[in-house]
């Protein structure tokens, strides 16, 4: 499981069964966010293994994925 976590706020904001779909919630949220309070908004984000794992290579993979789509 792959929790992503707003890091800003040091909230849960959803967990995903991929990296892959972990970074497409990111992006949702982070479009939604911009939509909302405007184009330069941002946030800081955190997905991790729910065992704790390092997985910044899988996260790094699937952005890098879903970005040559």
């Amino acid at each position: 499981m792959y929790i992503l976590t707003d890091t800003f706020n040091g909230s849960l904001i959803s967990r995903h069964r991929s990296a892959r779909a972990a970074v497409r919630a990111q992006r949702k949220h982070l479009a939604s966010i911009r939509r909302r309070n405007g184009e330069n908004s941002f946030l800081t984000y955190s997905i991790r293994h729910s065992s704790g794992q390092y997985i910044q290579d899988e996260v790094m993979d699937a952005q890098f994925r879903l970005d040559n789509e």
